[in-house]
């Protein structure tokens, strides 16, 4: 079955973390500036998922009120903000957006950011929004990742009918899952966000070692 769309994740797909830290250690010191416990852990495994609720998950596991989760959140957006020179752009990416633009196959960037830190990363990078057809923030189209709500609106606004024709690219298990519940086909991204084992478990249909490793399932399809 030919593929004609193409939903990428953000963070650890097409972005790429100078130091593979960056992230984490924006977890880290939001956590601690509001004196609680990091669970790295818990945080590297639901990498991927809404930050929201990945800082729920400590919250909860901690016993603290849930009021805790705004002021940590709050903090991790300050910090990301401070660390956003550390946001390369993968460097396959561009080449890889262009090869499906001259296939005219769809393509889309979905994300578990909030808004403002995505279009911080966005201006940073000096992408445009005309590299892409859909971009999708996952609490503004309904339950984030790995709920398929992202891509759903995706097939919906850019009128995608075939299931079998869509492909989701990510570096998380909840990329995989999100495209599994969906019912769409998944390629997993060996980025090193959660570890390759993770990742293959979550049985993915492809795995990429580089971003443009994805001609070669496109030419194939």
């Amino acid at each position: 079955m030919k593929i004609k769309a193409v939903l990428f994740d953000l963070i650890g797909t097409t972005v790429k973390e100078d130091d593979p830290n960056v992230i984490m250690k924006c977890f880290e010191k939001a956590f601690t500036d509001n004196h609680i416990l990091f669970n790295a852990e818990l945080i590297k495994a639901n990498r991927g998922k809404d930050k929201i609720e990945m800082i729920n998950l400590v919250i909860k596991k901690e016993g603290l009120s849930i009021d805790y989760t705004v002021k940590v959140y709050n903090s991790f957006k300050i910090n990301f903000a401070k660390s956003i020179n550390g946001f390369l752009s993968n460097p396959d990416t561009l080449g890889i957006i262009k090869y499906l633009q001259e296939r005219k196959i769809k393509i889309g960037l979905g994300t578990g950011l909030p808004r403002d830190l995505f279009e911080m990363v966005f201006a940073h990078l000096k992408w445009s929004n005309e590299m892409v057809d859909y971009i999708g923030i996952g609490k503004e189209v309904g339950k984030p990742r790995p709920h398929p709500d992202m891509i759903d609106d995706m097939m919906r606004k850019l009128s995608l009918i075939n299931k079998k024709e869509f492909l989701k690219v990510g570096d998380t298990v909840a990329d995989i899952e999100e495209g599994k519940n969906a019912g769409v086909m998944t390629a997993a991204l060996l980025a090193g966000t959660q570890g390759n084992e993770a990742l293959v478990k979550a049985k993915p249909d492809f795995t990429l070692k580089r971003l443009s490793d994805l001609k070669g399932i496109i030419e194939t399809s």
